[in-house]
């Protein structure tokens, strides 16, 4: 009855995919959740990445592309509380402390380095931990910090993935992240060292800590709803990659064999010919090399012959195949990944950047900037208030993402424009666009055109003083009349 069953379910199976075949025999498809699949993985994907990131030129290529798009010269953070005074004195503060070696607790970099740093590393391995450290108002002044408050980078392998728990109040902790028995985050469990870092002597044996989620920024792409660490974006990229790099390497030594063009000379009478270089291998047996340009003698008949080494172009399009495969599997575009740029033209190049676009703007709006930026805004306005320097912690924020450069400035400026003048696009989201923000813009037209009207220069920019073709707005407007008529 089990067997006919079996059958049974085998025949009315929906979809082809899914029968039992030949074709299919030795798929291993587990039904593991997000939480196991990762959890077993997290190790051996994180390390074979990081190899293949300090070896591999395309695997670098793509870490540099990834986050070079994603932040750029960093997401732009503005103060909107909705007042111009109040807006000055966060903007003065935010800008004193992020845009310096302050905010950064090892003091190498400032906000936007922050984020380039955290970027590559949440690409190569998958996810990055941020660590807001609250300063005493002692330590701000010794320090000579605009609030106290300072962040630390670390990467995802401080995170205890083997510490796995059910508390007695209903919490659990999965992959050292542990939650309350409502299923919230409450805390981190974060090693005091490296669990790699040999280098660093210590005295204790690695341990791990609990650390408040308040205090932690972890950042990762989830995959699958409940997964709770992250994966690196390499991770359907690395099996392509280590075959190409493995493909290469096999081509290179055929090069060399190749280019080992040699003759042969028979018939010279030896009992013991030399077809090359010899040496013994100390076990009484004889190894012999040949070398690029050598005549070689051989006992026999006498007569000469010349080794002709096969060649084929196949290998071109072979290696292109591999590359295609590596960039789609990694997000970005071929052109990106090989620097080749052979065939391409603007509608190509263009058409080819939307979808990377569209994917960057994904992860800015709905992972960096609520995940991040917004985080550290609130860590910054809770510092601030501390030590008193305003009296809320809940102001509001704008954050713009990098702009891109565009591909054809003229085509790419027209389109713009046009968008803006028939109202499909308006003027902030334009500047916005273009990796800026509206009242920075705002305050920077009103400031240097004052000096330009107080110093009377007049800018073919300044559409209030000219027009389009270059003629004064009197001109312009005479010029316009006279057509009417």
């Amino acid at each position: 009855m089990r067997a006919q069953a079996r059958m049974a379910m085998t025949y009315l199976r929906a979809y082809e995919a899914a029968k039992p075949s030949r074709q299919n025999d030795g798929w291993h498809t587990p039904s593991t959740g997000p939480k196991t699949e990762v959890g077993t993985s997290i190790v051996a994907l994180r390390n074979r990445s990081r190899q293949l990131v300090r070896d591999n030129a395309y695997a670098k290529r793509i870490v540099d592309v990834i986050q070079s798009n994603l932040i750029g010269d960093g997401i732009i953070t503005q103060a909107d509380s909705g007042s111009e005074e109040i807006d000055r004195t966060l903007q003065k503060a935010w800008d004193d402390w992020s845009g310096t070696t302050q905010c950064d607790a090892d003091g190498i970099t400032n906000l936007a380095g922050i984020q380039r740093m955290a970027a590559a590393a949440m690409t190569e391995t998958g996810e990055v931990i941020i660590r807001l450290r609250y300063r005493t108002a002692a330590q701000a002044r010794q320090l000579g910090l605009a609030v106290p408050l300072q962040l630390q980078l670390i990467e995802g392998d401080y995170l205890d993935h083997t510490r796995n728990a059910n508390m007695a109040d209903g919490g659990y902790i999965v992959q050292g992240v542990e939650f309350n028995k409502s299923g919230k985050r409450v805390a981190y469990w974060l090693f005091t060292n490296h669990p790699g870092d040999y280098t660093q002597i210590s005295s204790t044996k690695l341990q791990s800590i609990r650390i408040p989620a308040d205090q932690v920024i972890h950042l990762y792409d989830a995959k699958r709803p409940g997964q709770v660490r992250g994966v690196s974006e390499l991770h359907a990229a690395i099996l392509p990659l280590r075959n190409l790099q493995d493909y290469q390497n096999a081509l290179l030594m055929k090069a060399k064999i190749e280019a080992c063009f040699c003759v042969f000379a028979r018939g010279m009478g030896s009992s013991n010919p030399v077809t090359g270089k010899s040496k013994s291998d100390g076990r009484g047996g004889r190894i012999e090399t040949i070398e690029p340009g050598s005549i070689n003698y051989i006992d026999g008949a006498e007569d000469i012959s010349f080794a002709n080494p096969s060649n084929s172009d196949a290998h071109v399009l072979l290696s292109k195949t591999f590359q295609l495969a590596v960039a789609i599997a990694s997000g970005v575009t071929y052109d990106q990944l090989s620097g080749d740029l052979t065939g391409a033209n603007y509608s190509s190049l263009r058409a080819g950047k939307i979808e990377v676009r569209r994917r960057n703007s994904q992860l800015q709006w709905t992972l960096w900037i609520p995940g991040m930026c917004q985080r550290v805004w609130q860590g910054f306005l809770h510092a601030g208030l501390l030590v008193s320097k305003w009296d809320r912690d809940d102001y509001r924020a704008e954050h713009t993402p990098p702009g891109h450069e565009m591909i054809d400035p003229a085509k790419d400026t027209a389109a713009l424009r046009d968008q803006i003048r028939i109202g499909v696009k308006s003027w902030p989201e334009a500047v916005r666009q273009m990796g800026s923000t509206p009242r920075q813009m705002v305050e920077d037209l009103k400031k240097y055109n004052d000096v330009f009207d107080k110093e009377s220069i007049v800018l073919d920019s300044d559409p209030r003083k000219t027009s389009r073709a270059g003629l004064s707005q009197d001109q312009a407007g005479v010029k316009g009349a006279a057509t009417a008529d």
